[in-house]
């Protein structure tokens, strides 16, 4: 690696690490920790997991995303789901209409404070964070099987038509 790339990864892990402490504060002004809120987000992208699939999401031990459930539960943004399923023992949860408003809010309010943020810098600064943004979302190791999936079917459809 050339130091050149290291000294770019090196600045980038340092921003992802700020941004992600900023994450943890903002989420903090709603009454969600982080860790809760990413629970909230896997259960609204994939409603009816249970806690072995949201475990398997995270990739962390069950346990702690069965303390976790718990305490959304507790806090009211998350609910057993209604859905009959043949084996009786699994449990599908659902994110309830207070945990949606806690993820409307907290998406606002971080959208909100990127925006400020972004307005203070020239239209020049601007263009060059997009087009940053747009080659990092082509890092396929950082999107879902289904969102390659999805790119993949534009992509093709694109072609044909």
């Amino acid at each position: 690696m050339r130091p050149e790339e290291a000294d770019l990864a090196h600045r980038l892990q340092r921003l992802v690490i700020r941004l992600h402490r900023e994450l943890r504060w903002e989420s903090a002004e709603i009454g969600v920790s982080s860790a809760d809120a990413m629970v909230l987000f896997d259960l609204r992208r994939h409603p009816g997991a249970g806690v072995s699939d949201l475990a398997q999401m995270a990739q962390i031990a069950r346990s702690v995303i069965s303390e976790r459930v718990k305490r959304l539960q507790a806090q009211g943004f998350i609910e057993r789901d209604a859905v009959a399923r043949t084996d009786r023992r699994r449990v599908g949860l659902a994110v309830t209409a207070a945990g949606h408003e806690a993820l409307q809010a907290m998406s606002r309010i971080r959208r909100d404070r990127i925006a400020a943020r972004l307005a203070s810098l020239s239209e020049a600064d601007r263009a060059a964070i997009e087009h940053a943004v747009d080659a990092l979302d082509r890092l396929p190791q950082w999107r879902s099987a289904g969102e390659l999936a999805a790119e993949a079917e534009r992509a093709q459809t694109k072609a044909a038509g």
